[in-house]
């Protein structure tokens, strides 16, 4: 059982960061945040696949083209700088030579992440006079200063951390992100940084992604993807103690510890879902394979009926087929069956007798699972969605109000 404590980004050897006010949002709040590891930090990194990328996406993708190591990140909430054309390009490149300029780094040694409104450009004579402060106040304390930096709608900050013990010493792992809606990712999340002290290899990115796919792309709140997702793994080596000098038992736990701490954050954002009264996981098993297990997975955890019948604690299964067959994959519907938690609702495509007392009851819990088994496989897949309600539609129609 791996213990997951609410160390954040700084948990880690050799991680700092900061968390200030530099007026960017008009609501006064935190809004300009900095990562910094003295040491060069081996950088892996998954982007949005929204067809309209922000500024600061595109730059860091043309950084990480050529450099695998970086010392910073600098985000700045309240301004997605997305839509923003070569202004918004030249600022993101800005910021990161601000910060390199003041923590006397080298050229393209820093990323840049944004979140927020989109089609603004960024106040950046505000983001130039507060990159004094924001390195000066650099810590090894800091962690929830950065996560409350990088917030926008989020109603709680996200964070987590994790240690092993092993036979070289002990090793760290610490994250944080942001997301409470606009969350549909094909690769990570709104925005989402990881640390850790071990000393990762190069081809380490291939494993990463894997994970991102399981943890930050098995969600979703609303279904829409944002121009701004962002998923960086930094890892300095502060630990002493390389993934490769570790026992094949220890290697497997160091990749689990990762993996969960990912997963972690990724829930912490579902049950953050704009206006979400409940978090459910959406299983389908007995598929083909992975990708089609998925597929079907995320039509049901996207369907706003569903959605809405999760919300009215409304056990409604014949939406949920109905979503599963409209997911675009070919699959015997006379073979289904489908359970609430431990009551089964449907078996052989049809309804069966359900201890309605006991499925109302699943209803109304705050998490709970839906299990749907294909019969046609051995794989499966699940995604973790939240519901749709009334507060959800309030916040998006005043969201830039």
């Amino acid at each position: 059982m791996i213990n997951i404590e609410n160390g954040g980004v700084c948990f880690p050897k050799g991680f700092f960061a900061s968390g200030i006010k530099a007026g960017i949002k008009t609501s006064g709040n935190l809004d300009l945040a900095l990562l910094y590891s003295k040491e060069p930090a081996r950088c892996f990194a998954t982007f949005t696949k929204n067809q309209v990328q922000a500024a600061p996406v595109l730059y860091d993708k043309e950084v990480l083209a050529n450099h695998n190591t970086i010392n910073a990140i600098i985000v700045n909430s309240g301004n997605a700088n997305a839509c923003t054309g070569k202004q918004g390009y030249v600022d993101a490149a800005y910021m990161a030579e601000l910060v390199e300029k003041e923590l006397d780094l080298g050229k393209f040694s820093t990323l840049v992440g944004s979140t927020g409104v989109i089609g603004h450009t960024l106040p950046m004579k505000k983001i130039n006079a507060a990159i004094s402060e924001l390195a000066k106040k650099l810590s090894n304390k800091n962690s929830e200063l950065f996560a409350k930096a990088i917030c926008t709608t989020d109603t709680i900050i996200k964070t987590g951390s994790i240690s092993l013990q092993t036979a070289k010493g002990e090793i760290r792992f610490g994250g944080s992100c942001k997301g409470s809606g606009m969350i549909h990712p094909n690769m990570a999340t709104m925005l989402a940084y990881i640390t850790t002290d071990l000393k990762l290899p190069e081809d380490f990115l291939s494993e990463f992604r894997v994970m991102v796919n399981e943890s930050f792309n098995a969600i979703t709140v609303d279904g829409d993807m944002s121009t701004n997702d962002t998923c960086i793994l930094l890892a300095n080596g502060q630990s002493g103690v390389f993934l490769s000098d570790l026992s094949i038992t220890e290697q497997s736990n160091a990749r689990n510890a990762l993996f969960e701490l990912m997963k972690h954050l990724a829930l912490q954002i579902v049950n953050d879902g704009e206006g979400a009264t409940k978090r459910v996981e959406i299983e389908v098993c007995g598929a083909r394979s992975k990708a089609e297990a998925m597929q079907i997975a995320k039509s049901i955890a996207t369907s706003n009926l569903v959605k809405c019948a999760l919300f009215g604690e409304d056990p409604n299964w014949g939406r949920i087929i109905s979503s599963a067959g409209a997911s675009g994959v070919i699959f015997p519907a006379e073979k289904l069956s489908l359970h609430f938690e431990d009551v089964q609702v449907v078996k052989d495509g049809m309804p069966v007798r359900a201890a309605q007392e006991k499925l109302a009851q699943i209803a109304k819990q705050k998490e709970y699972k839906v299990s749907l088994d294909l019969h046609t496989g051995d794989s499966k897949a699940s995604v973790y969605t939240c519901d749709l309600s009334y507060e959800y539609v309030k916040i998006n129609a005043e969201y830039t109000t």
